[in-house]
C-alpha cells in the first residue's frame, strides 16, 4: 500500500516538474524567442512612429524660414457673399519645402504639407479667429513669403462643430516669378502641397482639384493689377508692416 502511495506520489511529481519546469516544457525556448522577436518589432515601429509624429510637428511649428523674404501685402476679396455665412478670411502660404504659415487675428498657424499628400495642421480644430472680422475684403499687411514660387489657400473661417473643423476652402492658387516655367517640379509640388494641406484644413479642401485645377500664376502679373481666382479675388503688392487692414 505505502508502494503504491510512493509510486503514485513520484508520478504527480514528474507530472508537477513536466509542467513548470522549462527543461521539460516543450517548444518553451522557441515561443520565448518568438515573443522576444515580437516585442522588438513592435518596439521599431513605435520609435518609428514617434519619430515621425516629432519630426512633422517640428516641421510644423518653426519660426518664419530664412528664406522666405518678404514682406508682402496680400489683398483679398470675396466674389461672392452669402448672407447666411460670416465671410471670416484667413490665408495660408505654401513654399517648395511644404512649410506652411496661416494668418489670423492673433498671430501664425505654423504648419506643414508634402507634395505626397501628407499634411500636419494641428488646432484646425479650435475655433479661429479671422483678421477682419466679418468683412468680405481684408488686407493681410507685411506678410512674410518666400522668395520665389510659393502657394497660397484662401479660406472661410467657421467655428468646429462637436470638434470637428468645418472651414471652407474658397481658392487656392501657385505664383511664380514670371520667368518661371509653369510645368517646372517646384510648381507641381507646391500645388500638391496646397492639395494636401486643404484636405487637411477643411472638409471642403478635397473639391479644391475636383472643381478646378489649382492655377499656376506670375507673380507680377497679380503685383499689377487684382487676379481673379474664383471664390475670391487677390492682389499682391510689396508691404511693409506686419497690421492687417480692411480696405
Amino acid at each position: 500500500m505505502k508502494d503504491g502511495i510512493r509510486q503514485t506520489g513520484r508520478r504527480e511529481g514528474r507530472e508537477r516538474t513536466g509542467f513548470w519546469g522549462l527543461g521539460s516544457w516543450p517548444g518553451s525556448c522557441g515561443d520565448s524567442s518568438t515573443t522576444m522577436t515580437k516585442t522588438r518589432t513592435l518596439a521599431g515601429l513605435l520609435v518609428l512612429v514617434t519619430v515621425g509624429i516629432l519630426a512633422a510637428l517640428k516641421a510644423s511649428s518653426g519660426e518664419t524660414p530664412g528664406s522666405w523674404s518678404g514682406p508682402v501685402d496680400i489683398s483679398v476679396t470675396m466674389n461672392r457673399v452669402d448672407s447666411t455665412q460670416r465671410p471670416d478670411l484667413m490665408v495660408c502660404l505654401v513654399d517648395a519645402a511644404g512649410r506652411v504659415q496661416c494668418h489670423h487675428k492673433t498671430g501664425v498657424l505654423a504648419w506643414g504639407a508634402s507634395a505626397e499628400g501628407h499634411a500636419v495642421c494641428p488646432g484646425a480644430d479650435e475655433r479661429i479667429r479671422p483678421r477682419c472680422d466679418g468683412s468680405a475684403s481684408c488686407k493681410f499687411a507685411g506678410v512674410a513669403a518666400p522668395g520665389g514660387s510659393f502657394g497660397l489657400l484662401v479660406l472661410r473661417l467657421a467655428p468646429p462643430l462637436f470638434g470637428a473643423p468645418r472651414h471652407d476652402v474658397l481658392d487656392a492658387a501657385v505664383f511664380t516669378r514670371s520667368n518661371d516655367d509653369p510645368q517646372a517640379l517646384e510648381n507641381r509640388q507646391i500645388r500638391a502641397s496646397l492639395q494636401a494641406l486643404a484636405r487637411c484644413i477643411a472638409p471642403s479642401g478635397g473639391r479644391i482639384a475636383e472643381r478646378r485645377p489649382v492655377p499656376i500664376l506670375a507673380r507680377q502679373a497679380c503685383e499689377r493689377a487684382t487676379c481673379r481666382l474664383g471664390e475670391s479675388s487677390v492682389t499682391l503688392l510689396p508691404g511693409l508692416s506686419r497690421t492687417a487692414q480692411q480696405p
